[in-house]
């Protein structure tokens, strides 16, 4: 995700940033990473963040304090640190940190790869709203932002980041049923694919319920109802509610380390609420 997000940046924002920098955890990938994106690729996480005006963290959950650690002497104090790790909190971010600077939560999703993708933002204690505008200036070619509590956040990860998944599915098995009715297979793909973007464009472009457009399709004993029927036979609608409700309470759980792994589940994102909790300027995550 970060290295599709680093070339949107790079394509859609070059003359605001300059200096673009990435690292990659090994060496080997750093040249061709460098020649696919066109900026500066090292393995030096301290070396990248000096002197930067904003820090994309886009490390897995596991790696956020080892990372934040390594490289938070090297911060400038006017830095904003933009992370895109799940579960982790702005709180446990700033622990890690160990200084008061300003920190925003990002979820995006893999759409945004072709600038049709959706974002949303939470910032930390000491982020200010220009901070956080900041950060969706930095999204905002890349599709739509979002402004969020915090507290939403593991069930934007569930809906948003995880849902492009569950629609490419159901692409798939439209596609698979105008197969299997006889239609040409990339014809019958292009034909479920364009159907399910019009379908979110009606949606968002017009501001209407999706049970009120969906009834605008659906004539008196026509073919429509006939399918929507099997749709409920096969609980399609409950089944996609529970398989948000599953991602969302994974998406809780993506910063603690695996039980053999001999850490404290959560421990260090404890220690980041436990060290927040005696400050005046505290929130609610």
């Amino acid at each position: 995700m970060g290295g599709s997000l680093l070339a949107a940046i790079a394509k859609g924002d070059a003359e605001r940033f300059s200096d673009l920098r990435a690292t990659v955890k090994h060496s080997h990938r750093a040249a061709t990473v460098s020649k696919q994106l066109g900026i500066k690729v090292t393995t030096d996480n301290c070396s990248a963040v000096r002197e930067a005006s904003v820090v994309l963290l886009a490390v897995k959950p596991l790696y956020v304090q080892e990372v934040l650690q390594e490289v938070r002497s090297e911060l400038r104090e006017d830095v904003v640190i933009i992370s895109i790790a799940s579960a982790v909190s702005t709180q446990a971010i700033e622990s890690a940190l160990g200084r008061h600077l300003a920190v925003i939560r990002a979820m995006p999703n893999t759409p945004c790869r072709i600038g049709k993708g959706m974002t949303t933002l939470c910032s930390g204690r000491f982020a200010t709203a220009e901070h956080l505008a900041q950060a969706a200036s930095l999204f905002e070619h890349m599709g739509r932002t979002a402004e969020v509590d915090e507290a939403m956040m593991d069930a934007v990860t569930g809906l948003s980041a995880s849902g492009p998944a569950f629609i490419y599915t159901i692409i798939e098995a439209l596609s698979e049923g105008g197969i299997r009715m006889g239609l040409p297979r990339e014809l019958a793909t292009t034909l479920a694919a364009q159907a399910t973007l019009g379908a979110a464009a009606m949606v968002l472009e017009t501001g209407m319920h999706p049970a009120i457009l969906k009834s605008e399709v659906t004539t008196p004993a026509g073919c429509t109802v006939e399918g929507l029927l099997e749709l409920e036979t096969g609980s399609i609608r409950a089944t996609l509610i529970r398989a948000i409700d599953t991602t969302t309470r994974k998406a809780s759980t993506l910063a603690r380390p695996a039980p053999s792994a001999g850490v404290e589940p959560d421990s260090w994102l404890k220690t980041g609420a436990a060290r927040s909790s005696g400050t005046s300027d505290e929130r609610p995550v």
